[in-house]
């Protein structure tokens, strides 16, 4: 079965994700077989970016795991095949907080940029600006792997943050508008 696996790996070019150490999450290597003999496999690595890091050889007799097809995975692929459109340059952070931000919430507003809104370093929200008021500002929430995940309200004074179009958010916004297809595949 496992055999089976990687020869579809292999042949068609798809991504796929192997556990050698642990299931714990950080264990797994993402990548696109290039490779494959009866002891080991070659693996062109694919970071979270969709760029190309390295290549790593594995002994299949490591391999504990096989995730291939998952809905991250094919995200993953489609980043891939476009990361030439991702620049690592273009991000904007802004450290203020309430009412500070409001000039680039209607700068959010007009443009439709998905923005990530920071409460502390660890609570935030990824989303779209549909509206504010003195008090509040309306997300549309976009979910990492580009879904609409509905709309939330936040006091503005709670937040201490937000950046747009860093890699996160472009990366985000490229799933976004693109969403349709992985639903249609």
């Amino acid at each position: 079965m496992r055999q089976e696996i990687l020869d579809d790996a292999l042949k068609l070019k798809s991504l796929i994700g192997i556990r050698t150490n642990g299931e714990d999450w950080d264990e797994l290597i993402i990548g696109f077989v290039t490779e494959l003999n009866d002891l080991s496999l070659t693996i062109n690595e694919i970071d979270r970016n969709g760029l190309l890091s390295g290549s790593a050889i594995i002994l299949l007799d490591n391999i504990i795991s096989l995730d291939y097809s998952d809905r991250y995975q094919k995200r993953l692929k489609f980043i891939h095949e476009n990361c030439a459109s991702l620049n690592p340059n273009k991000q904007i952070a802004v450290w203020k907080g309430g009412a500070e931000l409001t000039d680039h919430f209607n700068s959010l507003i007009q443009s439709k940029k998905i923005a990530t809104f920071y409460f502390d370093e660890e609570n935030y929200v990824l989303g779209i600006i549909l509206n504010f008021d003195l008090d509040y500002v309306l997300i549309k929430n976009i979910g990492r792997e580009g879904d609409e995940d509905g709309t939330s309200c936040h006091l503005i004074n709670k937040i201490t943050g937000l950046k747009y179009d860093g890699m996160d958010e472009q990366k985000i916004k490229m799933l976004y508008e693109n969403r349709s297809i992985f639903y249609n595949a």
